[in-house]
């Protein structure tokens, strides 16, 4: 059976002001810096698939993380309609690369989807290190039993639909994955927070926020290994409605399979 064309289309859910220490591990302690929240659609598949739903309310991101921005426009509901005409209620499948608020808060949107998550990021969310327990809400995982049944877990590399393929990739956090489309222009990698930006994955650098540094490492690697473009879950350099950055050529390391 042919795979079908697939193309990505990067969508603005909102701003974080940070410290850009927390993007690149120690490199720019006390410089400030205002990044975007991607949500993706993968559009072409016989199922409609969002990858990452961005924050919920951006006043209690202000509150109890940092100075978060949201234009009526960037909310989700509103960006799935303006890029890909899509309604939440059309989405089929929903892949969370991790649980964190800014990755999971519109979760509670799509009422239709079924919900694609590591089964090792499920059972660090119920208790996560301290040091990363704010970046954790239980309302937006859904844990009641009925919510339950709407999460499809997965262990390991999953192909998704013809075409999409979950791959691990931890170290922001223990259960993270990435998501790998075959598109017309490459292959795709929409990285979550195991990039938040280009440079992590250009200089090989991990992001700030790390939960096992090793494992991070590894990840980014294997991103170099397989990517031709990348959305990296906070680069201001992805242009809205666009599929993504190339990866420069000399970033490249030899391709393997998966």
């Amino acid at each position: 059976m042919a795979i079908p064309e697939l193309k990505v289309v990067a969508m603005p859910t909102g701003w974080l002001t940070v410290d850009r220490s927390s993007l690149v591990y120690a490199r720019n302690y006390g410089q400030q810096v205002r990044i975007p929240v991607w949500s993706t659609a993968i559009v072409g598949a016989d199922q409609k698939i969002v990858v990452d739903t961005g924050i919920h309310d951006p006043g209690w991101v202000s509150s109890f993380v940092c100075p978060c921005e949201q234009a009526p426009e960037e909310r989700l509901e509103r960006a799935l309609k303006e890029y890909v005409g899509w309604n939440a209620d059309d989405v089929d499948i929903v892949i969370n690369t991790h649980l964190h608020y800014d990755h999971s808060g519109g979760n509670t949107l799509f009422r239709n989807a079924r919900f694609i998550v590591q089964y090792t990021e499920w059972e660090y969310a119920g208790r996560p290190l301290p040091t990363q327990a704010t970046f954790y809400q239980e309302f937006l995982i859904g844990r009641e039993p009925l919510a339950w049944f709407r999460w499809h877990f997965v262990h390991g590399v999953a192909d998704i639909v013809p075409g999409v393929r979950v791959l691990p990739t931890p170290g922001h956090a223990p259960g993270h994955q990435s998501v790998v489309v075959n598109t017309a222009e490459g292959v795709t990698v929409i990285t979550g927070d195991c990039a938040n930006c280009m440079e992590n994955i250009v200089d090989g650098v991990p992001v700030g926020i790390v939960h096992e540094t090793a494992a991070e490492l590894a990840s980014l690697r294997r991103i170099r290994q397989i990517a031709d473009i990348v959305i990296p879950g906070h680069d201001p350099d992805v242009a809205p409605g666009s599929a993504g950055l190339r990866l420069p050529a000399a970033a490249r390391l030899p391709h393997v399979e998966g």
